[in-house]
C-alpha cells in the first residue's frame, strides 16, 4: 500500500478537500472535497493531483455552455433580426428573441436559427402556400380540365388509343393480360404536355405531336391502370393533383 499524503486543505481547481473519506476497491484514497458551486464530491488522489478531476462537474457544463453559445445579437437568419438572448430552454439551449420582418415577435434556439429551420415567425411558409396555390401552383392546370376532356373524345384521340393497343397486342404490358378492359394510358401525363403546350383549344391540341405519340402510350388493365396511378400519387404525396380525376378521363 502506497504512503498516503494528507491532502486535507489543498485546493485542485475549483475543489477544496474536506477530509479521507476511505479507499475504493483499488486501495486508492479517497477525499470529500467542496466545490466552488457549493456541491462536493469524492475524487481519489491521482485524479486530484494530476488534474483529471478540478470540478464536481459544473467546470466542464460552464465550458460547454461558453463553447457553444455565440453571441447572435443583430445577426439576420431568413426574415428574423436577432435581438437578445432571454435564456434557455429544457434542453439548456440558448433561446434568442428575434423580431421579424413582419414585426411579429419569436423567440427561437441557436440550433434553429443556424440550421434554417426556423426562418420568420411563420409568416414565410404562409405566404409560399400563397405563392403555390391557384395559378402558381406547379401542378395547376391551367384551367385545362374542359379541353381535356373535349380533347379525349375526339376523332383522333380514338385512333391514338387504337394504336395503342393494336402495337401491344391489346396486352396489359404490366400483368401480360389479354383483352378485357384496357385503358391506353400516358407516360408522360397528358395534362402536363397539355399544359407545357398551352393547349387551350381543340385546334391547339390536334396540332401539338406530343399529344399524339404512341411511344407516349401504354396498354393497362384497369386494375394495373389504378396500381400505376397510385405509384405516381406517392411519389406525388406533396403535390395536390386529383388523380381519381385522371384515371376516369384516362379511362
Amino acid at each position: 500500500m502506497s504512503k498516503k499524503i494528507d491532502l486535507t486543505g489543498q485546493v485542485f481547481g475549483r475543489l477544496t478537500v474536506l477530509e479521507d473519506v476511505g479507499r475504493n476497491k483499488k486501495q486508492r484514497v479517497i477525499w470529500r472535497c467542496l466545490c466552488e458551486c457549493g456541491n462536493t464530491v469524492d475524487v481519489s488522489s491521482e485524479n486530484l493531483r494530476c488534474g483529471d478531476t478540478q470540478s464536481c462537474g459544473c467546470y466542464k457544463k460552464d465550458r460547454t455552455s461558453e463553447t457553444h453559445k455565440k453571441d447572435l445579437t443583430e445577426q439576420k437568419f431568413g426574415k428574423l433580426t436577432v435581438l437578445e438572448d432571454v435564456g434557455r430552454n429544457k434542453h439548456k439551449n440558448v433561446i434568442w428573441k428575434c423580431q421579424c420582418d413582419c414585426g411579429n415577435f419569436i423567440d427561437v434556439s441557436t440550433g434553429h436559427l443556424q440550421s434554417g429551420n426556423t426562418q420568420s415567425c411563420g409568416c414565410y411558409k404562409k405566404e409560399l402556400n400563397t405563392e403555390r396555390s391557384g395559378l402558381n401552383h406547379p401542378n395547376w392546370m391551367g384551367g385545362i380540365t374542359p379541353i381535356s376532356k373535349a380533347v379525349r373524345v375526339c376523332t383522333r384521340y380514338e385512333e391514338w388509343r387504337t394504336s395503342i393497343f393494336q402495337r401491344d397486342n391489346f396486352i396489359c404490358t404490366h400483368c401480360g393480360t389479354r383483352g378485357g378492359k384496357l385503358v391506353a394510358h400516358h407516360i408522360i401525363r397528358f395534362s402536363k404536355i397539355m399544359r407545357e403546350n398551352h393547349i387551350t383549344t381543340l385546334e391547339e391540341a390536334l396540332q401539338c405531336e406530343a399529344l399524339w405519340n404512341v411511344l407516349n402510350g401504354m396498354s393497362l388493365c384497369k386494375k394495373c391502370h389504378k396500381k400505376e396511378h397510385a405509384r405516381l400519387r406517392d411519389l406525388d404525396k406533396d403535390i395536390e393533383i386529383d388523380y381519381d380525376t385522371l384515371i376516369e378521363m384516362e379511362t
